[in-house]
């Protein structure tokens, strides 16, 4: 099954390479440097595959399960490749990254790394990023997008791994099709830009959180990386993490023991003293004095305004009393509805969006149970505080198209949700469910 999985990721992007060979029918280093860089992605893709399943029990659905996953996640990155090249000409975030990169990346093969951060820093710090790839591979953007679309990958596989650490009776089977093949998972994060670069750090922030909790070694370093790596490019979204894994934290059961109050104690501290930090450095990325309600409102309905502009603009309905709630929520879930898409791309987010409404149908018995869980459960309640607060901070964004790729950083989060426990088995994780499943995976 795993030799079969790999085969497929392989077959799967040297087609679709060959495929691209023929349409854009070109010589240049973009296609010759991607027919030597891709083959060499996947290979190490593969070998990482096999390497983190290797302690699956013999027959388990995951090894065929994240070798179709980096499958498509192949077909995703060449979908938002011709979007961007041969729909749009160019005109994408992916091609502003491409050019510097393409400009720079000898002076820094050379030695001489020069760049000067000032105006909107995660865009620069960006193009930082994709300089610093093509100094290694070349200016070829269709190699590049293999390459942050295997970067989100394995962002979206710590997300599994988070979840099956912090629910070890949650449906494991049913996390893992979501979060790796969702179809807006699969397409948004799979290109040079942000979002790939976010998925990644994002799932080491959720997998720390989740070691956290569970008292699991590795855990400040992974959240020590999150926090970097989500921070380089949005500190505002650094921000929503860390405060959600403060309020799970200072609200997480504390054993009788003195030591597990002192545990708890140190944990609300450290993680506030990072939520401190980190808002500090997202007010000054915002160009706010503060972190008030009121100034971060101002500061999102000036990006809602220029994000309310082109063909998939709509009426935004951004949270402004408790009324407004359920609509935002609505919004930044489900939306666009099929019959509110206008081209392929906003018909198939809105089929995603149908499927997803009928998963909370299903899920209804187990979400009636959400409060008492999130008392047992922290990491349940990291996750539903940051949808919280992301539902609130985007939910004045009127384009759906810039709703749609903004999202997929907080769907996994959501989805957790559509994969809890079966009512009558739930526990919650500890040291000795832990050290349990990893003799069960040996």
């Amino acid at each position: 099954m795993r030799l079969a999985a790999g085969c497929l990721a392989v077959l799967a992007g040297l087609g679709v390479a060959a495929g691209f060979r023929m349409a854009v029918r070109t010589d240049s280093y973009n296609f010759w440097g991607a027919a030597i860089v891709i083959p060499i992605v996947i290979a190490v893709n593969v070998v990482l595959i096999r390497r983190v399943t290797r302690d699956e029990e013999k027959g388990s659905w995951l090894p065929g399960l994240l070798g179709t996953a980096f499958a498509l996640k192949l077909v995703g990155a060449m979908g938002r490749y011709y979007v961007a090249y041969i729909v749009y000409a160019g005109a994408a975030d992916a091609q502003r990254y491409n050019l510097y990169a393409a400009t720079y990346y000898k002076q820094w093969r050379d030695g001489v790394i020069v760049f000067e951060l000032g105006g909107k820093q995660g865009t620069q710090w960006m193009e930082v990023i994709t300089t610093a790839l093509y100094t290694v591979i070349g200016p070829s953007p269709l190699a590049a997008f293999v390459v942050f679309a295997s970067f989100a990958f394995w962002g979206q596989y710590f997300l599994f791994k988070a979840f099956r650490t912090a629910l070890p009776d949650g449906n494991h089977k049913r996390y893992a099709a979501l979060v790796l093949l969702l179809p807006s998972l699969l397409y948004w994060p799979s290109s040079i830009g942000k979002e790939a670069w976010l998925m990644f750090f994002v799932g080491v922030t959720a997998l720390g959180a989740a070691y956290l909790f569970a008292h699991r070694s590795r855990a400040i370093p992974l959240l020590l990386v999150g926090a970097a790596g989500t921070a380089l490019l949005r500190p505002h979204l650094a921000v929503l993490l860390f405060a959600a894994l403060f309020v799970a934290q200072l609200f997480r059961p504390t054993a009788a023991r003195s030591t597990g109050i002192l545990t708890k104690v140190a944990g609300v501290l450290v993680l506030g003293a990072a939520a401190f930090v980190l808002t500090s450095q997202s007010a000054a990325f915002l160009g706010i004095d503060d972190f008030s309600y009121q100034a971060v409102s101002d500061s999102v309905g000036a990006a809602s305004t220029q994000a309310s502009e082109g063909n998939s603009s709509f009426e935004a309905s951004p949270i402004q009393s408790p009324a407004d709630i359920p609509g935002a929520v609505i919004t930044v879930l489900f939306r666009p509805f099929p019959f509110e898409a206008r081209n392929a791309q906003m018909l198939i987010q809105g089929l995603e969006g149908l499927l997803l409404i009928v998963l909370v149908m299903r899920a209804w018995p187990r979400l009636r149970r959400l409060p008492s869980l999130m008392r047992a459960n922290p990491y349940v309640t990291f996750c539903v505080v940051y949808m919280a607060a992301f539902i609130w901070a985007f939910s004045g964004f009127g384009n759906f198209g810039i709703l749609a790729r903004q999202r997929v950083l907080m769907i996994p989060f959501f989805v957790v949700l559509l994969a809890l426990p079966e009512v009558g088995r739930w526990r919650a994780p500890d040291d000795r469910t832990v050290r349990e499943l990893i003799r069960a995976r040996r």
